[in-house]
């Protein structure tokens, strides 16, 4: 079966690839996403929060996009068939302050689909991102219960299993053309079911500070939003992918204010011993001798017999259980660590051993597959590692 899956993926892969127009398009970063950074000569945005990226619902959609420009300017679409179902208004023009323009998305009854408006001037570019949402996954996901929205990169190492269902968006948000970090999102439970990403000499850079911009994920409908439910809730807007994780620009610690990254958490466990796991992790993340990738997926429990009885404002569910899973990278050789802990105030002299797992109990705790990207003898053998072995506390130092 394992087999079978790495076979759907590698097609995904192809049909990404096909869909990004290919790599080698890109003049300045590896995800083909923003091909050359905007400056005061040319902008293009999703009025009126200023987005780069927008998902449509299958049904198709109207609306328009904001251009300014200081010279004259073009606007392409790619891939070139995506005009057959992405109409543009207006397709070159002169200079402007700030045009509307409008675009017409039409109806969508196969598989989610992706397009680039790349505007052109003088030399400089500017690119929107859209995803439409499917009616059906279509031959390329046959491996999964049809109807997620996939909103994102499903192949990623760091990335679990997807669940499916209509009820579910998996998304990969990315900052200056860098993944910055995915999750998979339950609009029944109004919680996320994981988030994943990384650090590497890239991302674990510290640039900024904490931006405190809260807001709803753009690419959930807003009929989703959890944005005012938590005040006088008892609870904490507990992050799962933390502010601290991401600071190498204002944009990637902006998308972890989203509302889709925030969990009802005890102010006892997400002030002290779930901050003390996070800073600990950023640690591991931010030292380039212990690591060249470390990979990240983590979440609380939404599973029926893993949350609380009551929920927020009798909508969101509350976890029982909230977990880490890692695995670090360095040279040819993995290691991987699990973390499990109680949603309840912990001592501040609790040692991270004593919450330690390996990932292969974690898997049956959690009930899916947390890295199934991973070639399989290497997930094995990293998926194994016990923390009661003689050798795991030099794998991971600090624990």
């Amino acid at each position: 079966m394992r087999n079978k899956f790495k076979n759907h993926i590698f097609k995904y892969l192809l049909l990404v690839f096909t869909l990004g127009g290919g790599i080698l398009t890109c003049c300045t970063t590896k995800e083909a996403d923003q091909p050359i950074r905007p400056s005061d000569q040319l902008q293009l945005s999703f009025p009126p929060s200023g987005s780069k990226i927008k998902a449509i619902p299958a049904e198709g959609a109207n609306f328009f996009i904001k251009l300014r420009s200081q010279g004259s300017w073009t606007l392409s679409v790619e891939p070139s068939d995506a005009s057959s179902w992405l109409q543009l208004e207006q397709s070159k023009g002169e200079g402007s302050q700030g045009l509307r323009i409008a675009i017409s998305i039409s109806e969508n009854l196969g598989a989610t689909r992706e397009a680039k408006i790349i505007a052109s001037s003088q030399g400089v570019q500017d690119t929107l991102r859209i995803t439409q949402q499917g009616k059906t996954t279509g031959p390329d996901y046959p491996s999964h219960p049809s109807g997620e929205n996939i909103l994102g990169d499903i192949t990623l190492l760091e990335a679990p299993a997807i669940s499916g269902g209509s009820h579910n968006y998996y998304i990969t948000h990315r900052a200056n053309g860098i993944v910055n970090y995915s999750v998979e999102y339950d609009v029944q439970k109004l919680h996320s079911r994981f988030v994943c990403f990384t650090f590497d000499e890239v991302n674990s850079a510290t640039k900024v500070k904490r931006t405190n911009a809260w807001s709803w994920d753009p690419n959930i409908p807003k009929q989703y939003s959890t944005e005012f439910m938590f005040s006088g809730s008892g609870y904490d807007r507990g992050h799962m992918v933390a502010s601290s994780d991401r600071t190498f620009s204002f944009e990637a610690n902006k998308q972890t204010f989203y509302y889709s990254n925030m969990s009802p958490q005890l102010g006892e466990l997400n002030q002290k011993y779930w901050m003390q796991l996070e800073q600990q992790v950023q640690a591991w993340g931010r030292n380039s001798r212990f690591r060249d990738v470390l990979y990240v997926a983590k979440g609380g429990t939404i599973r029926d017999d893993q949350v609380e009885p009551h929920k927020v404002k009798g909508k969101i569910v509350v976890p029982k259980y909230y977990w880490m899973a890692l695995v670090v990278k360095k040279g040819s050789t993995y290691h991987g660590l699990g973390l499990w802990v109680e949603h309840r105030a912990y001592g501040a002299d609790t040692p991270i051993r004593s919450v330690a797992l390996s990932i292969d109990e974690l898997e049956a705790k959690l009930g899916f597959d947390l890295f199934p990207n991973f070639p399989d003898d290497i997930e094995k053998q990293f998926e194994a590692e016990n923390p009661a072995s003689p050798d795991f506390l030099s794998n991971w130092p600090g624990i």
